[in-house]
């Protein structure tokens, strides 16, 4: 009795065997079906097209980013190369001014002389003063390539507060100036009682671009 027990026990371990065996023989038939084909490709295309929105989403990023970089460097490019001329034509006008202020201290027509026509540094002659305003005012042209767009005068500041302005041509459109001065000596003959006359002076100069 038991032994016909084990054998039906045995031929329903082998009939369970089949039917899986089977089973998995159906599932692998299925996936070769156009059905399952059709399947397995629609998941792969959708795969496939996330991972390309993916890369395109990627690729815009790293070019904006580009774009915002070159923007940024061509600013800052822009902002230096201003600065730096600006600085520049500072430095160029500076050294102008300085230029007409030593052609004013040795401009023979305002020198103070003595003896034989030796010229006495840092001292303008009023007598040639007050003549050349009067000259430098008519024949500006003359002289404007000795001072170009500028404006010079004398200011008395001891012991008088006369002002004599010697040149005066400024410039219509003119964005920048620089401004320099000079104390000088002051000599007038015509107020000194047989012996020249001293006074202090201050020299200033404006030049235009």
């Amino acid at each position: 009795m038991y032994s016909l027990i084990l054998k039906d026990i045995n031929i329903k371990m082998k009939l369970e065997r089949k039917k899986q065996q089977k089973s998995k023989m159906h599932k692998i038939h299925n996936f070769g079906t156009p059905e399952s084909s059709k399947k397995f490709l629609g998941v792969f295309e959708l795969s496939q097209s996330r991972k390309g929105q993916v890369q395109m989403t990627e690729t815009i990023a790293v070019l904006f980013i580009f774009f915002i970089l070159i923007v940024f460097g061509i600013s800052l490019f822009y902002q230096y190369s201003k600065s730096s001329f600006q600085a520049q034509q500072e430095e160029l006008l500076g050294k102008k001014a300085i230029e007409i202020t030593l052609k004013t201290l040795f401009i023979p027509e305002l020198m103070c002389t003595k003896g034989d026509a030796e010229a006495e540094d840092n001292c303008f002659d009023m007598m040639k003063v007050r003549h050349a305003v009067d000259v430098f005012g008519e024949n500006n042209l003359t002289y404007f390539d000795t001072f170009s767009f500028s404006k010079i005068s004398l200011s008395e500041i001891y012991p008088g507060n006369e002002t004599y302005v010697l040149y005066d041509f400024p410039k219509n459109d003119w964005e920048n100036t620089e401004k320099t001065f000079f104390i000088i000596a002051m000599k007038d003959e015509v107020k000194g009682e047989g012996q020249p006359y001293f006074g202090i002076g201050r020299l200033d100069i404006e030049v235009y671009s």
